[in-house]
């Protein structure tokens, strides 16, 4: 199945390596971005194995396990698309208008 991003999903992943690389150095940035990829090649290789985000009928969520960050996706007939990666503080609907 094919990946593709909501085109805010770059903003929001430039922030948070930013914001790591600011308060850590570019080794916690690099961790971040580990991270966010195995959590992506999780997603790719089984998306339904995720739960639903807030009882969501279409969106599911993974929790990258080191930082308190959400990766929100949905499942269509053929393409998984990430539509947002948020910090967990954030209000849930902070995203949710993007499809």
């Amino acid at each position: 199945m094919r990946l593709e991003y909501h085109p805010a999903v770059q903003g929001d992943f430039n922030a948070a390596l930013d914001y790591y690389e600011g308060e850590g150095g570019p080794h916690l940035a690099d961790r971040f971005e580990a991270e966010f990829r195995t959590c992506i090649a999780s997603i790719n290789a089984g998306p339904r194995q995720f739960p639903p985000y807030r009882k969501s009928p279409v969106f599911r969520r993974v929790r990258l396990k080191s930082f308190p960050f959400l990766i929100v996706y949905r499942e269509k007939t053929d393409v998984i698309r990430v539509t947002l990666l948020k910090h967990e503080r954030r209000h849930p609907q902070f995203g949710m208008t993007r499809w």
